[in-house]
Formats: structure tokens, sequence, C-alpha cells
């Protein structure tokens, strides 16, 4: 499957008609391809479910904080006025925009050794 076949199959099966959101589903799919070493002409077809759900959590984040970032709040101090933020996992910028490691586990599967084809 090549990059715009699964940008068709994404935008399908979120049912999403217009093409405001190409742009984030394009660079999930090139994330992905990133990171497994696969050439973006030849993508895998089971590829699309995650490719999908990671776009999907893109999509869904956007909608409810806009292009800002907002952090969970881990524990608040009053005595001295103490705020701790949660800055790991699937709730960091990185786990929304970027691989986080349950992507990542999903993905090794069909991760390619760099050089082989």
């Amino acid at each position: 499957m090549t990059k715009s076949e699964m940008l068709t199959a994404v935008k399908n099966n979120l049912k999403i008609e217009d093409e405001t959101q190409d742009l984030t589903i394009s660079d999930v799919i090139l994330l992905v391809c990133e990171y497994c070493n696969i050439n973006p002409e030849m993508i895998p077809d089971v590829l699309e479910r995650i490719i999908r759900k990671k776009a999907k959590g893109i999509i869904d984040y956007e909608a409810v904080s806009g292009d800002s970032f907002v952090q969970d709040i881990a524990s608040i101090k009053e005595g001295d006025g103490t705020i701790t933020y949660v800055t790991s996992g699937a709730n960091s910028k990185e786990g929304i925009y970027g691989l986080s490691d349950s992507d990542k586990t999903a993905l090794r599967l069909y991760r390619r050794l760099r050089g082989y084809v």
C-alpha cells in the first residue's frame, strides 16, 4: 500500500470527507515509516490500524485542547505553593504527537533493519 492509499484508507475508516486532517494523518504515516524503516510506497496493510488509532488520538486531543498543550497535574501542595505536573507517558506532548512506548511495542513486529528490503 502506498502512502496516498494509506491516507485514503485511514480517512475512510475515520469517516473524514474533507482535507483538513490530511497533514496530521500524513505526518503519522511518515512517523511510522521512519520508525519501522519502511519505504512510504510499500506500507503493509496491517499498519493501517496503528496509524488510524494514533491519528485519531491526535485529532481528538486537538479538538479538545486546540493547538495549545495542557499538562495534567500530578499533585498540589498548598503550604509552599508547589504544583507537580505529569510529564511522562501517554499524557506528555511526546506521547501524544510522537510514538509512545505502547505504539513502539505494537510497531516492533513490523520494524525492519536498515539496509534490508
